[in-house]
């Protein structure tokens, strides 16, 4: 599984951030905003709470990157979009974490190891996993290694449940033949990409239309 999700893991991570960023954040009715009695707390969906910790540790890191990239401070525009986009994606991981419990979906600590060990930003010169440099990388984003495992464990069970969907999806040959009799130059492959987004999207937004997600409104207020 973990294989196959390394391997297809752009693919499949495309599936969901065309229509949440595009329209739930703005146009569905599933936030909440107001000021929270537990101001430590970011955005809760469905019960669970995100701490303001976790969400300043994903938004500072993005404003970085940006001012690394372009060598440039971001725009108050800019960083406010940073924000909703942050608020999105740690919305979307716990939606996608939840459901994954609901299938019995679970990460073993293995997995999880193997995949922190895996990845080519914890590695050395000689492309092997340095402790020393994950723990200087949880260090710059400040988060310990228990609440960073704990965000990572959570999107991985959230890729395993994209998988799982989309591994349900077929392209017949009718469907195929069909596209190609009518002009299209579109391989299969890239046919099965659009009637994956199509199906997981509409199945997530109608998750997030019926999720209670209470957002802390004072998180949009930094400067």
């Amino acid at each position: 599984m973990m294989n196959f999700l390394r391997k297809h893991m752009r693919k499949i991570f495309i599936v969901t951030i065309i229509a949440f960023v595009g329209g739930t954040f703005m146009g569905f009715g599933a936030y909440l905003f107001g000021p929270a009695k537990d101001f430590d707390i970011a955005v809760t969906v469905n019960g669970t709470k995100i701490p303001v910790k976790i969400f300043s540790s994903l938004y500072n890191s993005t404003a970085d990157m940006y001012r690394n990239s372009t060598k440039e401070s971001p725009s108050q525009e800019q960083l406010e979009a940073m924000r909703i986009k942050t608020v999105q994606s740690l919305v979307q991981d716990e939606i996608f974490y939840q459901q994954a419990q609901q299938y019995k979906i679970t990460v073993s600590d293995a997995e999880l190891k193997n995949d922190i060990q895996s990845m080519s930003m914890f590695r050395n010169r000689q492309n092997q996993f340095d402790p020393n440099i994950y723990y200087a990388f949880l260090n710059s984003i400040r988060l310990s290694p228990k609440e960073y495992e704990t965000l990572r464990k959570k999107q991985i069970a959230g890729e395993k449940v994209k998988i799982t969907m989309a591994s349900a999806v077929k392209i017949s040959d009718s469907e195929y033949e069909a596209a190609a009799a009518g002009g299209s130059e579109i391989s299969r492959d890239e046919m099965m990409q659009i009637k994956v987004n199509g199906i997981l999207n509409v199945w997530f937004m109608n998750i997030v239309k019926n999720a209670k997600i209470i957002t802390n409104d004072n998180i949009f207020k930094q400067t």
